[in-house]
C-alpha cells in the first residue's frame, strides 16, 4: 500500500455534479489541509485528514509512506490536445515567424504542416517512436500522466496509418495513459490540392474503414477553419467517423470564424478546441451539446498573438458565464507549440485568460479528464480512481501555480506507481 501524508493542501479537484466542473465549483479544487490519500495497487482507496486517513489505515511492514509535510499533493495533469507523434523541426521556420512571417502565410507558401508532413512520411516507424517516448518522457517530468494523441501528419493512408499504429505502441507500452485521435482531415496534402473531393472521398472510405478494422482511434478530429476543411466537408468526414464506432472532436474558430464550433455542437464532440473567433451564440450552443472547450494559451505565446490576447480572455469569461466546461491544454506540435508543460499552461492560462488558480488546476486535471470521456477514471483525487498522483515542493497551491515553470515537481505517480522521484528518464 502507498500512504501518503501530511500534505499541507491536498488538492482534490472532485467535482460537485459528477461532471465536469463549472460555475462556482470551477473555482473550488478541493483542498483539504493536512490531508491524505491511500492506494492500494493503481487505485486510491481513501482521501482525507493525515489524522482520519492513519487511523483507517496504520502503516505496516512493506507500506510505502511518503511524508508530503509542507508540500501539495494534486492530481495528475492531462493533457488533452497534442500532435505528439512526428518527425521533424520547424526551429527555421520560426526564424522567419520572428522575421514577421504569419503561421497562416507559412502554410499559404507550403511550409508549416507540409513542412512535417514531409519529414513525417519519411521518417521510420521506429524513429517517430523513439521521438514520441521521449516526448512522453518529457511530459511526465513535468506532471501530464494521461494524454491525447493525434495523426495528421501523414495525409496518406499508409502514412497516418503507421502514425496511429505508433500511438497504439505508446499506448501498450506506458506508463502513461493514452488516446488516440484519428486526424487525416488536418489539411489537404499538397498532391490533392487541386482535388479536394477525391483525398476526402479517401479519407472517408478508405482511411476510416481500415482505422475500424484494426482498432486504431478512439476519436476523429477535423480542422475545420479555412486553412483545413469547410464545415461542409466537417460533416462529410464525421458522419462517416460516427458509423465507424469513433468520437468527435473539432479544430474550431483558430483562425477566423469559419463554422466549427456549430458543426461540433451538432455532433456532440467531445470537445471544440481553440475557439479563438468563437462568438457568444456558438459557445452557447457547446452547453446544450456537452461540449468542453478547449483553449491553448501556449499557442499564443509560441505565435506571439499578443493582439489575441484581450479577445481570448473574454472568450474565457464568455465560456464559463455560458456554463460550458473549460479545459487547456498544450497543443504540442513542431509548429504552433512546442511546449511539453502543462504546468506552463496554466501559468499561461492566468496570465494570458484570466483565469484563476483553481481554475487552471481544475482546467487540466478533471475537466482535461471529461474532455477525453476519461472524468469517472481520473483527473481527480477521490476513491476508486486512479492513482494518478503529483507533489510539488509548495506549501499552497496558489504559491505552486504562481511560480512560473516546473521545477517544484518531487513527485509523478500512475497509477499507484512511482515513475519521477526525480527528474529524468521513463522508468
Amino acid at each position: 500500500m502507498l500512504i501518503i501524508t501530511n500534505a499541507a493542501e491536498l488538492a482534490t479537484c472532485t467535482s460537485g455534479y459528477k461532471g465536469p466542473k463549472i460555475g462556482k465549483d470551477f473555482r473550488d479544487c478541493g483542498i483539504i489541509k493536512n490531508g491524505a490519500l491511500a492506494v492500494m495497487g493503481e487505485k486510491i482507496v481513501a482521501v482525507g485528514s493525515t489524522e482520519r486517513i492513519l487511523r483507517r489505515f496504520p502503516p505496516r511492514r512493506g507500506d510505502h509512506i511518503i511524508d508530503a509535510s509542507g508540500k501539495i499533493v494534486m492530481p495528475g495533469f492531462v493533457d488533452c490536445h497534442t500532435h505528439a507523434v512526428y518527425a521533424g523541426s520547424r526551429a527555421e521556420e520560426y526564424r522567419a515567424k520572428l522575421g514577421g512571417v504569419s503561421y497562416a502565410d507559412a502554410h499559404k507558401k507550403r511550409g508549416g504542416i507540409f513542412l512535417t508532413v514531409a519529414a513525417t512520411r519519411s521518417a521510420t516507424v521506429d524513429t517517430l517512436y523513439r521521438s514520441a517516448r521521449n516526448t512522453l518522457s518529457r511530459m511526465a517530468a513535468c506532471g501530464t500522466t494521461t494524454v491525447e494523441i493525434k495523426s495528421g501528419y501523414g495525409l496518406s493512408t499508409e502514412s497516418e496509418l503507421r502514425i496511429l499504429r505508433v500511438i497504439q505502441e505508446l499506448a501498450r507500452s506506458g506508463p502513461l495513459d493514452v488516446a488516440a485521435t484519428f486526424l487525416g482531415a488536418h489539411t489537404v496534402p499538397l498532391e490533392y490540392e487541386h482535388d479536394r473531393a477525391s483525398y476526402i472521398r479517401m479519407v472517408v472510405n478508405t482511411m476510416l474503414p481500415a482505422i475500424k478494422k484494426e482498432g486504431l482511434a478512439e476519436y476523429c478530429d477535423v480542422f475545420c477553419d479555412p486553412l483545413g476543411f469547410t464545415p461542409g466537408e466537417a460533416r462529410k468526414i464525421l458522419t462517416a467517423a460516427m458509423r465507424h464506432g469513433l468520437r468527435v472532436r473539432v479544430h474550431a474558430e483558430q483562425t477566423r470564424r469559419f463554422g466549427g464550433m456549430r458543426v461540433a455542437a451538432e455532433f456532440g464532440a467531445s470537445s471544440a478546441d481553440h475557439c479563438d473567433f468563437a462568438r457568444t451564440g456558438d459557445i452557447r450552443l457547446l452547453r446544450t451539446a456537452g461540449t468542453t472547450a478547449v483553449l491553448f494559451p501556449g499557442v499564443q505565446l509560441h505565435l506571439m498573438e499578443w493582439e489575441k490576447r484581450g479577445r481570448m480572455r473574454a472568450r474565457a469569461e464568455i465560456i464559463k458565464k455560458a456554463g460550458v466546461p473549460l479545459a487547456l491544454a498544450t497543443d504540442h506540435n513542431p509548429g504552433s507549440s512546442p511546449i511539453y508543460s502543462l504546468k506552463l499552461i496554466a501559468d499561461l492560462g492566468m496570465r494570458f485568460f484570466g483565469l484563476t488558480y483553481e481554475e487552471c488546476l481544475n482546467a487540466i486535471t478533471i475537466n482535461a479528464a471529461h474532455a477525453l470521456d476519461r472524468g469517472d477514471m481520473l483527473g481527480s483525487l477521490e476513491a476508486g480512481k486512479q492513482a494518478d498522483i503529483l507533489i510539488a515542493d509548495a506549501p499552497t497551491i496558489a504559491e505552486y501555480l504562481h511560480a512560473v515553470g516546473d521545477g517544484a515537481l518531487v513527485y509523478v505517480i500512475k497509477k499507484g506507481r512511482v515513475l519521477f522521484p526525480r527528474r529524468g528518464a521513463l522508468r
